[in-house]
């Protein structure tokens, strides 16, 4: 057993230390700066806040004792569609079944608000992430040529809801 089935198997015992809700507008720092630990160059909190002022319902996060260890940031982008375009945890809180919480919380909430169909975009090294989001139901439908700052292609996926 690798130290991911532990922590998940442990984390199942706990299952409700860990909550999972929609943030609250009087936590927006406590979320950037989470963002800061774990996407240091994109805790943009000009958008993340205009984004949070357009679509609350698309700021998801994970709380242990009352402390943000994670969220899920997603937007309706389109009439129907979804885009997640943050997932993080704080390190010591990985692999504990955290990440794919808070993927389904956000789904819930983009098909309630409308959305049938979500697109969100991967480095194509990132293979953990790549994992994580098939394992969830999403499938790659092309690579992006140089999608990301530094030049590194990404990978579009897709899920239907």
């Amino acid at each position: 057993m690798n130290l991911c089935s532990i922590l998940k198997y442990t984390a199942s015992i706990f299952h409700d230390v860990i909550k999972i809700r929609n943030m609250e507008s009087r936590e927006f720092l406590e979320l950037m700066e989470c963002m800061q630990r774990i996407f240091p160059e994109r805790a943009n909190s000009n958008l993340f806040l205009e984004l949070y002022e357009i679509f609350p319902e698309g700021f998801v996060v994970a709380l242990d004792d009352g402390k943000i260890i994670g969220f899920a940031i997603g937007i309706l982008s389109d009439e129907g569609k979804g885009r997640i375009l943050l997932i993080g945890v704080d390190e010591n809180y990985r692999c504990r079944g955290i990440g794919t919480r808070l993927l389904k919380k956000l789904l819930m909430n983009l098909r309630s608000s409308g959305a049938v169909e979500i697109e969100l975009e991967v480095r194509v090294s990132n293979k953990r992430a790549i994992e994580f989001y098939q394992k969830n139901g999403f499938i790659k439908i092309r690579r992006v040529s140089g999608f990301y700052e530094d030049g590194e292609d990404g990978y579009v996926m897709v899920k239907k809801l």
